[in-house]
């Protein structure tokens, strides 16, 4: 004998169709989901006596318009042919706004949905049940209606928690292939441009540790057609230099749900190195766990190489110009302002025998001017080729350029110089030297401060420089014609020695510029 109406909404039947259905949507492919739903929906509808359900759901192409997916009807119960939510407004509104409605009879709708009433009497429904399909406390993305059409009937507070979890089932399977075939779409769009860009794909599962990888991926990283590529295999074709950086970065990548951006050498077979440019982003589940790490790779070698050539050609530039500057400084110091010594002493000797007061007067006033336009030239030899930093060291010359500052200007300098290591670069040295002497010129001339300071101390394995002032400061990102010229160098020369430069200022709140550069090691 067939249980009662009751006794299978609530006995143990309902409960194993309900365990046997959700079993069934455990790792369900995503292309069998919408036989399953429909298979699901119609042992729920024959079991609890019911004759018409139909899942709703919002479109992702069109958001606000919802239309029926998957319909069961039972034999011998009027074939419905079309439905659409222009027919049940009332009911549209209530699914919008995530609301379980239940309808024993029609007469218990409101007056505000007296069209929902006449449709559903056309289409011979008596009762109704619409639950919404949400994931996680989100938006709803659906619903699903159970409909009797032979008898009105009563939806205790059991039957609807248990088609509740039905209707969760629903949910998380939908919610699953639509994240898939979004997954799919976005693979395909990035294989796409990967194509255009001769750029390979790559997919790390994050359960497996296994990489799926794209033919041009393979070509790239120089592995072989049939190869399987773990993580492992992967780490191992990495540059060992370049190991713990690419490790660090997918770590981050994997575990704080950072996008990936690394550039990184790779060793082929045959011994070579290749550059290799990576970005990548993590996934995650409908639900929010990690699933995948996927990304694109380029092969960058070509443009290391171009990148190291136009470095090597401006550091030989900058050493030219250096070296050109020094000669200059040369000059002026040994030639001219011997010279004009020579000239001063010729003046004051004249001076002492002139004939009268006035051509004493006269040679005097020569000689004052030649001693100071000789001091001048001094100074202009000292700004070319400051030998003292040949001489005596980054400190010294760096103390000595301050002193000059603060003679020749009104700002209040002070200088903080730690003891450096016993040895410094000579490019490192130079490099900044430079910055440190452009950003005081920038102070005398742009700032308007009142006060700066120079510091120069040892950390991280490098060298930091930081000169501040309480000046007028500017707008880093559009400075004006003087200071761009000298901020262009800056970078350029800390470029040159893998070094690093921050600028910190805002119009009123001063300027402050840190440079630090390595020392340890070959700076290049």
């Amino acid at each position: 004998m067939r249980p009662s109406a009751d006794n299978r909404e609530s006995g143990f039947e309902f409960e194993t169709l309900l365990a046997d259905v959700s079993s069934r949507f455990i790792n369900l492919p995503p292309a069998d989901v919408h036989r399953e739903i429909e298979n699901a929906q119609r042992r729920v509808c024959e079991l609890l006596g019911i004759e018409l359900s139909v899942l709703w759901q919002w479109s992702v192409a069109a958001p606000g318009v919802i239309t029926p997916t998957h319909i069961y009807q039972a034999q011998g119960a009027l074939q419905i042919d079309q439905l659409s939510e222009e027919q049940f407004p009332w009911l549209r509104q209530q699914m919008l706004a995530g609301c379980v409605v239940a309808i024993a009879s029609l007469k218990e709708l409101p007056a505000a949905a007296a069209v929902d009433r006449e449709n559903c009497s056309l289409f011979d429904i008596k009762s109704n049940l619409t639950i919404p399909l949400a994931v996680g406390g989100g938006p709803p993305v659906g619903a699903l209606a159970f409909n009797t059409t032979r008898a009105e009937r009563a939806w205790p507070d059991a039957v609807v928690t248990r088609l509740q979890l039905v209707a969760q089932v629903f949910t998380n399977a939908l919610a699953r292939k639509r994240h898939e075939l979004e997954l799919h779409e976005s693979e395909e769009r990035l294989r796409l441009a990967a194509d255009s860009a001769e750029a390979g794909l790559w997919t790390l599962d994050y359960g497996t540790r296994i990489f799926w990888v794209t033919a041009r991926a393979r070509e790239i990283f120089g592995y072989s057609p049939d190869e399987v590529i773990s993580l492992e295999r992967f780490e191992a074709s990495v540059h060992p230099d370049d190991r713990d950086l690419v490790r660090g970065v997918i770590d981050q990548a994997l575990h704080e749900r950072d996008p990936l951006n690394v550039e990184y050498r790779i060793l082929l077979s045959d011994g070579r190195a290749r550059w290799i440019a990576s970005r990548g982003r993590p996934q995650f589940t409908f639900t929010g766990e990690l699933e995948r790490l996927m990304g694109i790779s380029v092969d960058i070698t070509e443009r290391k190489r171009t990148d190291d050539e136009l470095r090597d050609l401006s550091r030989r530039l900058i050493r030219a110009h250096e070296d050109e500057r020094a000669l200059l400084a040369r000059e002026l110091h040994d030639d001219v302002t011997q010279r004009l010594a020579v000239l001063a002493i010729d003046v004051g000797r004249a001076e002492s025998t002139a004939p009268d007061v006035a051509q004493a007067e006269a040679m005097r006033s020569v000689r004052e001017g030649l001693v100071r336009l000789s001091e001048d030239v001094h100074t202009l030899a000292y700004q070319l080729h400051p030998s003292v930093l040949e001489e005596l060291g980054l400190a010294e010359a760096l103390r000595t350029e301050c002193e000059r500052i603060g003679r020749q200007s009104r700002v209040e300098l002070r200088v903080a110089l730690d003891p450096l290591p016993a040895v410094v670069g000579k490019d490192e040295a130079l490099c900044l030297f430079r910055v440190a002497q452009e950003a005081l010129n920038n102070v005398t001339r742009h700032a308007g401060a009142r006060a700066a300071s120079v510091a120069l101390r040892q950390m991280d394995g490098g060298l930091l420089l930081a000169v501040r002032d309480d000046g007028v400061g500017f707008d880093p990102a559009s400075p004006g014609k003087g200071r761009s010229l000298g901020l262009a160098s800056m970078r350029e020369r800390v470029r040159l020695v893998n070094g690093t430069l921050d600028i910190e200022s805002a119009p009123g709140r001063g300027t402050e510029i840190v440079v630090w550069v390595p020392t340890e090691g070959e700076a290049r």
